[in-house]
């Protein structure tokens, strides 16, 4: 009761505040006021967004769009779930067309967060990059939203472990706080994680040592309790029992008292390192119990594995195993490594392409502005030309003009030649200035061949760089040619040497081409098929066809290049059966 009369006031008071301004009767400055207002109190900013949905449905549609959209983000300031993503992608289609750069940034970015939500990663990925599309770059960007951005991404690529560009994403978040002056601990912990998952122990410890003191220096422990649990939990994976109880001694709260899902794993993680198994499994079974959230349960079933399998209780152990593998392939992190790589790299993509384009376009403008300055170089020496024959044309007449002056005035012959000396004086300076004019204008000429030869050598270079590209396609083109010539010869060791020659490019390999290349190996290597039944049991064909390059010592890259299979999969399979690169047989 006492809550619903507080919410009350406070819209009321919101209302009186609106009503007493000068731009009431601007729907788009209510809005504006209601979006500040919901960067500290969401709840109250959408009470009072309720209280002008009406008077909004009467407006244009730019202004009922900009309305859902502020909707959607002060749901999400206030951690209210979306249950849909059909008013998102409406609001991405009309400001597409509509928007401006910071708008395109702020819808993409809310598509992000509605698909993070839905569990949707790699869409979520998506409309992430979008967002830093809109962002990077434009002066209007909202810097804040830009941080969250790539907080979102260190998110999205870490609980799919894709820990490599999870710190990229970090390292660009703790650039822009720095940039903003907002605060650097998140992204310190964002990058100790990442660090952590990679194994480099000193620069994870680094980081965390970085928003520990931040913490410290800052004096309020409880605004940073949620960072405080997680340092718990990472300096007890670092085995750092002195700093982990440290740690310990700021958190406010039992976990078991008001629960937390990220709270019991940091306790159970601190226990777990300091050899208290007991009171560790207390905490991961409170996680499991709750059974919200499947990265926290996959955690702490690891934990309950590890903690009984030390202890030696292997009933247990072997219990939590099965449970262990049952939420991961419900999480299905393969699957959503693919396809978050898969967004990535179209996202690289699309990254190399506007870099093409863009020197594409230098080089354009570059040739126009050759053209341009040719044309006034050009223009110039026209000019030249006709101020000479001008003044050439001036003198001539001049000279005439004495002329006639010395034939009408033969009595003042002594005046008459003084000022013909004085008119040869001038024609010689004017002789002189023609001859500079001249030399000008072979400098102009010399300065035109240069750059004529300079693009002459450029265009010479291109085509030289399009003649090796054409030639390593004819390469590649000819590797089935080769491939079914050394099966006419009946030598293995010709398809193996076809095959080695082409895996520096991609191409597609037949079922026949398959065939032929298992007969090789076979040949040279007898035993080496009946080592692999006997090592893997039963296997598809492409586990075949990797082990099989694998045996005639293909690289990881060049392995890819023959299956077209994903760089995760290559990885992980290379480095399962790597046994088969130090095979004996003979």
């Amino acid at each position: 009761m006492n809550n619903y009369i507080m919410r009350c006031i406070c819209l009321l008071i919101a209302l009186l505040m609106m009503s007493c301004s000068n731009s009431n009767d601007n729907p788009l400055d209510k809005m504006e006021q209601i979006k500040e207002i919901g960067n500290e109190n969401p709840k109250q900013a959408l009470a009072m967004l309720d209280s002008i949905e009406i008077e909004i449905r009467d407006k244009n549609d730019y202004t009922k769009n900009k309305y859902d959209l502020l909707r959607i983000r002060l749901n999400d300031k206030a951690d209210n779930l979306p249950t849909s993503d059909k008013i998102i992608k409406r609001l991405m289609i009309f400001f597409e067309k509509e928007g401006s750069y910071p708008e395109k940034q702020e819808v993409y970015y809310y598509a992000g967060s509605t698909y993070r939500d839905l569990q949707d990663t790699p869409r979520a990925l998506e409309y992430f990059f979008k967002s830093l599309d809109y962002a990077i770059g434009h002066k209007e960007c909202d810097l804040i939203m830009l941080r969250n951005t790539y907080s979102n991404i260190h998110y999205l690529q870490y609980r799919v472990q894709n820990y490599s560009d999870a710190l990229k994403a970090a390292t660009k978040e703790l650039e822009i706080c720095q940039k903003a002056k907002s605060d650097i601990i998140l992204p310190y912990m964002h990058i100790g994680a990442s660090y952590l998952a990679l194994d480099s122990l000193l620069q994870a410890e680094t980081a965390f040592d970085s928003a520990y003191v931040y913490i410290i220096q800052s004096g309020d422990f409880s605004k940073y309790q949620e960072s405080i649990e997680i340092l718990l939990y990472d300096y007890s994976a670092l085995s750092k029992a002195h700093k982990a109880k440290k740690c310990l001694s700021m958190i406010n709260n039992n976990p078991l008292d008001s629960f937390s899902a990220l709270s019991c794993m940091a306790f159970a993680g601190y226990y777990e390192s300091v050899g208290n198994f007991d009171s560790a499994a207390i905490y991961c079974k409170r996680v499991l119990d709750d059974g919200t959230d499947l990265v926290y349960m996959y955690d702490a079933a690891k934990h309950l594995y590890r903690i009984y399998n030390e202890t030696g209780k292997m009933d247990k152990a072997n219990q939590y195993t099965r449970i262990y593998m049952q939420l991961s392939d419900s999480m299905d992190f393969g699957k959503r490594q693919e396809l978050a790589a898969t967004v990535n790299n179209a996202y690289l993509y699309h990254l190399d392409q506007e870099k093409e384009q863009k020197l594409k376009n230098e080089k354009e403008k570059y040739k126009n502005t050759l053209i341009i300055v040719s044309l006034i170089t050009l223009l110039l020496v026209s000019i030249g030309y006709i101020l000479h024959v001008k003044k050439r044309n001036t003198h001539l007449k001049a000279i005439a003009g004495l002329s006639s002056e010395l034939q009408r005035f033969s009595d003042n012959d002594r005046q008459l030649r003084e000022g013909i000396k004085k008119k040869e004086k001038e024609l010689t300076k004017s002789r002189e200035s023609l001859e500079n004019t001249s030399n000008e204008l072979n400098n102009v000429k010399q300065e035109f061949l240069r750059v004529s030869n300079e693009l002459a050598a450029y265009n010479e270079a291109l085509k030289e760089k399009e003649e090796q590209l054409a030639e390593r396609m004819e390469q590649n083109k000819s590797f089935i040619k080769l491939l079914h010539q050394s099966e006419l010869e009946g030598k293995a060791e010709d398809v193996i040497h076809a095959i080695r020659k082409s895996s520096t490019g991609r191409m597609n390999m037949e079922s026949a081409d398959w065939k032929q290349l298992f007969k090789a190996v076979d040949e040279l290597y007898p035993t080496f098929n009946e080592r692999l039944l006997k090592e893997l049991g039963n296997f598809t064909d492409q586990q075949k066809q990797v082990c099989y390059l694998m045996r005639i010592g293909l690289s990881k890259p060049q392995i890819q290049n023959m299956t077209n299979l994903a760089r995760v999969t290559i990885w992980r399979w290379t480095k399962k059966y790597d046994w088969v690169y130090y095979s004996g047989d003979n």
